[in-house]
């Protein structure tokens, strides 16, 4: 019998939008393909690591809007292009 692997597929593209329940969900399949050893330690690590860099820009961009909507004369320049 052969032990097959799950594979995940994520698709991306320039428009998707990141929520923090996308970031749940793909933690979650990164666990699960772990547990599966359908990936290394070393690519779980690196999925933690974006998925890290990721919420910390997710917290800048909500800690940026209250910071805009509690400071009227507030002036934040772009840093996004």
């Amino acid at each position: 019998m052969e032990n097959k692997k799950p594979k995940i597929k994520i698709k991306m593209s320039k428009e998707q939008k990141v929520t923090t329940r996308e970031l749940l969900r793909h933690s979650f399949s990164t666990m699960i393909s772990l547990k599966t050893k359908s990936i290394s330690v070393e690519e779980a690590k690196a999925q933690a690591s974006l998925l890290k860099q990721s919420n910390n820009l997710l917290k800048y961009e909500l800690d940026r809007a209250i910071a805009e909507q509690t400071y009227e004369d507030l002036d934040i320049r772009e840093i996004e292009g």
